[in-house]
C-alpha cells in the first residue's frame, strides 16, 4: 500500500511539473497601453489594471491610458440606462491616439461605447494603426469587435462576451468565432469573453509570456480564483451551444 501510494503521489507530481508553463524566449514586453473611449466597462480596464499592478511588483512594466483626447475618458456611454441610473465616472488618461507612448502591448476593454459606431471611429483606427508595431494585443469583452472592426481578428480564432454575441461577431465574417471559450490565443492576439474574462485572459497572457511561477504570484496576490481557457459557462447559458 505505502509503495501504491508513492507511486500516485510522484504520478501527480510528475503530472504537475508537465502543465507548468515555462517563460517565452525573447525580450518581454515593458510598456502596455490601455484604449480608452466614451462608455467603457469599468472591469474590462480595473480587472486586468489590477493584474498588470501585481505583475509590476516583480516585473519592470509601465501600463499608459489612452485615450481619444488624451485628458480623460468617462465610462458613461451616450446610451442611458432604463433605470436612468446614473452610475458615470471619469479616469484622467494623459496619452492620445494621435500622440500615444510607444507601446509592446495594448489591451482595449469593451463596454456600451462600442455599439456607438460614430464614437467608435477614433479607436478603430488607432488600433488599426498600432497593431503592426505591437508585441501582443488584448481584447476584452465587447472590445473585440473594435478589433473586428479593424481587420484584426480576420483568418483568427477568437471570443467576446456571450451576452452581446450578435452584436460582436456581426463585424468578423471572416472570424474562427469560438462560444465555449473564457479566452483565446492566436498568434499574438488574444480575446477574452464578458467583463470579468478580461482578467483570466491578463493571467493567461502573463503565463504564456513569463511562466506559471509569475502568474500564480499575481493570482494569489489578488486573491482570483482563475477560471482557463475552456472553462466558460455563458454560451451555454444564452444558447450559442
Amino acid at each position: 500500500m505505502v509503495k501504491i501510494a508513492s507511486f500516485i503521489t510522484a504520478l501527480c507530481a510528475g503530472l504537475a511539473a508537465a502543465t507548468n508553463v515555462e517563460p517565452q524566449p525573447g525580450p518581454k514586453p515593458k510598456n502596455i497601453g490601455i484604449a480608452l473611449f466614451k462608455g467603457w466597462q469599468p472591469l474590462d480596464v480595473f480587472g486586468p489594471l489590477d493584474a498588470f499592478w501585481g505583475l509590476g511588483t516583480g516585473q519592470p512594466i509601465n501600463v499608459f491610458l489612452i485615450s481619444e483626447d488624451g485628458i480623460s475618458a468617462e465610462v458613461k456611454g451616450g446610451m442611458p440606462f432604463a433605470t436612468n441610473s446614473n452610475t458615470s465616472a471619469t479616469v484622467l488618461t494623459g496619452y492620445s491616439y494621435a500622440n500615444p507612448p510607444e507601446l509592446d502591448v495594448l489591451l482595449v476593454p469593451g463596454g456600451i461605447g462600442t455599439r456607438n459606431e460614430v464614437a467608435m471611429a477614433p479607436v478603430i483606427q488607432y488600433v488599426k494603426d498600432v497593431y503592426p508595431s505591437l508585441q501582443y494585443i488584448i481584447s476584452v469583452c465587447t472590445g473585440a469587435s473594435i478589433l473586428a472592426r479593424a481587420g484584426i481578428l480576420d483568418g483568427k480564432r477568437a471570443t467576446t462576451n456571450k451576452r452581446a454575441w450578435a452584436f460582436v461577431t456581426q463585424f468578423g465574417q471572416r472570424v474562427r468565432w469560438n462560444p465555449k471559450a473564457r479566452y483565446v490565443r492566436d498568434r499574438n492576439v488574444w480575446t477574452t469573453s464578458g467583463v470579468s474574462a478580461g482578467v483570466d485572459g491578463v493571467l493567461g497572457w502573463i503565463e504564456y509570456v513569463w511562466g506559471s511561477a509569475v502568474a500564480t504570484g499575481v493570482e494569489n496576490g489578488m486573491e482570483w480564483n482563475r477560471v482557463g481557457a475552456n472553462g466558460d459557462k455563458f454560451g451555454k447559458l444564452y444558447g450559442l451551444w
